[in-house]
């Protein structure tokens, strides 16, 4: 391609992004979507057996583990999710067992 072709190629694509603001929404939204459903699937997977052993049924653990996934969707964005700790996950999961009627 030429300066000149790249050039028109360029604006040709800035002015079809622009018409497509909708379309880019559409796309966070998606990955977000995704992001998220990805997320609570392996936090329950991990969390269910990490905390397999301790003598609560697996249904109470599947309980809290969903709650706790959850609330932490509802609190950060995937970016923040990425680099969670567990650390900050901990104050969830303890509100989630209270709520589930467990001993904190």
């Amino acid at each position: 391609m030429t300066v000149r072709t790249d050039a028109a190629f360029g604006l040709a694509m800035i002015a079809m992004l622009s018409g497509c603001g909708d379309a880019g929404n559409g796309m966070q939204k998606g990955f977000e979507d995704g992001f998220k459903t990805q997320f609570i699937e392996n936090f329950n997977k991990s969390c269910q057996s990490g905390a397999g052993g301790g003598g609560l049924s697996a249904d109470k653990i599947a309980e809290v583990c969903k709650c706790t996934a959850d609330a932490l969707i509802e609190k950060h964005s995937p970016a923040d999710l990425m680099g969670l700790k567990p650390e900050d996950a901990m104050p969830v999961m303890k509100e989630c067992a209270a709520k589930s009627g467990l001993p904190v």
